[in-house]
């Protein structure tokens, strides 16, 4: 009953103001596939059940797929494909997520160590850090030594940071950051323009890449003050010397808009979506045909 109540608590916006939260039977249906899936994810890490999917980054200049982000995903037995949303939310409330980000990042590095080619064609994997892999004093060196059990080069990898995280836990990221940056592996922000960060923020930290929130190209196409903005954003930040990776991107029309303002590296759907091991090898091997 205790969580239920704080469960019905969490959905209250935090506005300050007063707000009533039914227990009705969509609250308690959702409140129990959380418990579900809360329960599963012990079972999950001892038996290392997580997958990585790989979303491609297009470069328009290159005309080919540069880099990749690596991204978690979960199958429950009975509950199908669980949102990485609630999974992350859950580990992150039990103190679990520091253990999958470890699982996630040796199955990238068996993935890389297994197909050198593939480590030719890319710059980089990109994998998502969680608050807690940085408020421990020793999170960066820890992530450096498995890196170090697979003797692959730091530059095969690049650690995302999310907008939320440079912004609120600056002194545990700056002591984070600097040990990342002193072995030679780069640091990307992710989400930009979904919070709060603004040029300070980015700035005060050795970010190489910064991803532009998918919230961003909303309506740039038939709105002119959310083009112009998004395009001023895209000018500032190259003109600081930080690569721009464009997320979300969906149609031919953003495309073609952010080709016009410079904007290189494309991440979205109209490129590719995330994509299991195996496809990702055929589509960058197609990719290499079509090129030759």
């Amino acid at each position: 009953m205790l969580d239920y109540a704080e469960y019905l608590e969490s959905l209250a916006a935090r506005s300050g103001g007063t707000e009533v939260i039914q227990n009705d039977r969509k609250n308690r249906d959702s409140f129990y596939y959380n418990k579900q899936v809360e329960q599963f994810l012990h079972r999950a890490i001892d038996e290392d059940l997580f997958e990585v999917y790989y979303q491609p980054v297009y470069s328009l200049h290159q005309q080919r797929f540069v880099t990749l982000e690596a991204l978690s995903r979960l199958r429950h037995p009975t509950l199908g494909w669980i949102s990485p949303d609630i999974f992350i939310r859950l580990a992150e409330k039990n103190h679990l997520i520091s253990q999958i980000t470890e699982l996630q990042l040796r199955r990238v590095c068996r993935f890389l160590r297994e197909n050198p080619a593939l480590r030719a064609s890319i710059a980089n994997v990109k994998i998502n850090l969680s608050p807690l892999d940085l408020i421990h004093s020793d999170g960066g060196s820890h992530l450096i030594r498995i890196l170090d059990e697979y003797g692959l080069p730091y530059s095969c990898f690049q650690f995302e940071i999310t907008e939320t995280v440079a912004t609120e836990y600056s002194a545990s990221l700056t002591r984070v950051a600097e040990s990342f940056q002193a072995a030679g592996i780069g640091l990307c922000l992710d989400d930009f323009g979904s919070g709060y960060a603004n040029l300070n923020t980015v700035m005060q930290l050795p970010f190489s890449v910064i991803k532009l929130d998918r919230s961003l190209l909303f309506h740039i196409c038939t709105d002119k003050n959310a083009a112009l903005f998004y395009q001023s954003i895209v000018s500032a930040f190259c003109r600081l010397g930080y690569r721009i990776i464009a997320e979300g991107v969906e149609t031919q029309e953003e495309m073609e808009l952010l080709r016009s303002w410079n904007v290189d590296m494309i991440q979205g759907y109209y490129f590719s979506r995330p994509l299991p091991p195996g496809d990702l090898l055929r589509l960058l091997t197609e990719e290499a045909v079509e090129q030759m």
